[in-house]
């Protein structure tokens, strides 16, 4: 989910003035670091590589701030701000190459919430077809 909505985020900022962006991945970082019980244990390192796993870890610690008040606010303020606009292709295929190919074949609408399922499928038939050798 964090890759999509990090993707999302980028496409915002190509289409959202400043002043009405979500800052999404900004809030997240802003409260892990105001809250570190979930990761401080799990990131070694300096800054630099904790900063680096708190947003891109494959353990994905971030799992767990989705709920919080200020985090949620900025994943809705994302959704409507791309739900208000037309997402260029040319941003859905640097950002969602798979999503793109997608809606290119009509199997998939432009909406984000939309875009965010279908990259969480992707990496749920990934572990499908690994418990599945024969997929």
């Amino acid at each position: 989910m964090r890759e999509a909505l990090f993707a999302l985020a980028a496409v915002e900022n190509e289409l959202v003035p400043p002043a009405d962006r979500s800052e999404l991945p900004d809030i997240v970082e802003r409260r892990m670091l105001a809250e570190p019980g979930q990761w401080s244990g799990y990131y070694p390192g300096d800054d630099a590589a904790q900063r680096m796993a708190r947003r891109y870890s494959y353990s994905d610690r971030l799992r767990y701030y989705w709920p919080d008040p200020e985090i949620q606010a900025a994943q809705d303020r994302l959704m409507a701000n791309l739900t208000a606009r037309e997402i260029p292709l040319p941003l859905l295929s640097q950002h969602l190459p798979q999503q793109y190919a997608r809606i290119r074949s009509g199997e998939l609408t432009p909406d984000p919430r939309a875009l965010v399922l279908d990259h969480v499928r992707d990496v749920l038939r990934t572990y499908a077809r690994a418990c599945d050798p024969r997929r």
